[in-house]
């Protein structure tokens, strides 16, 4: 009993320091055109897919804080009455947070804000390599040092981009299945005729062209979801299913990453 007591205290007091240390560097996946962030209830909010650029940290929990870190920028993209487009630095206006472990953050802004930067839509974009960095916490007792933020920017953050052009294919389908939850209402279900034209529609929302290869991938999501969740009811909408997607995929193309980034490999 004894022994039981000490696995347990030991199991718990690891739960509680990987908790308190600062979680994984996340590198996001370029988005060259932007991707739309949708509103409603005071809040206007966007998914973007991302990699994690250290398996030695702990995964995030939903909902912490990070920010961006690199040289090329994310914007967010404002929309005006008049129809023009406006770029603003995104950092200075919009919170990004872990949705789902390491493979998506979400980036928001409420929808007042909106209004007093004159906007009545808006979007957002990242560049090559960009970062982002979990927001230091008070009493952190494992923080990210300078010269380990410099070792991800410089090595791992470029490495991430260059594996994913490697495998082009399966970066493309996560970008369309990232673009369909990017569309998808975060409560409730669709409608049925939704449902049926939700991958053409998310095509329709990027200048990005799909090879045929990526979009079979993605296409296979859609209509596994499709399946899920009009015919089996495993899940409760077709958000639910592509995140789930999603997610498994990023899991996967991680663990290959990772691999790949072993020294020797």
């Amino acid at each position: 009993m004894k022994r039981l007591f000490a696995i347990f205290l030991l199991v718990s007091i690891a739960g509680i320091c990987q908790v308190r240390a600062a979680p994984q560097v996340l590198g996001v996946i370029a988005y060259n055109d932007p991707v739309p962030m949708a509103c409603a209830n005071g809040q206007c909010w966007a998914e973007l897919v991302t990699i994690c650029l250290q398996k030695n940290r702990p995964n995030p929990a939903a909902g912490t804080a990070y920010q961006f870190h690199g040289q090329a920028g994310a914007e967010l993209v404002v929309t005006d009455a008049e129809g023009r487009t406006h770029r603003l630095p995104a950092a200075d206006h919009v919170r990004v947070s872990a949705t789902r472990g390491f493979t998506s953050v979400r980036v928001e802004i409420t929808e007042r804000k909106l209004r007093e930067l004159g906007a009545t839509g808006a979007g957002i974009t990242v560049g090559q390599e960009m970062s982002l960095v979990p927001v230091q916490v008070a009493g952190d007792p494992d923080p990210i040092t300078t010269d380990e933020l410099a070792y991800v920017s410089g090595f791992l953050r470029p490495e991430a981009d260059r594996w994913l052009a490697a495998n082009d294919e399966r970066a493309q389908a996560t970008r369309l299945v990232n673009r369909m939850v990017n569309i998808t209402p975060r409560v409730g279900r669709m409608k049925a005729a939704d449902r049926a034209t939700l991958l053409a529609r998310a095509e329709r929302t990027t200048k990005r062209q799909f090879s045929a290869e990526g979009r079979a991938g993605a296409k296979t999501a859609f209509d596994a979801c499709r399946y899920q969740v009009e015919d089996l009811g495993r899940y409760v909408s077709m958000r639910q299913c592509l995140e789930a997607k999603h997610d498994f995929n990023m899991l996967d193309v991680n663990n290959e990453y990772w691999r790949a980034t072993v020294p020797g490999s």
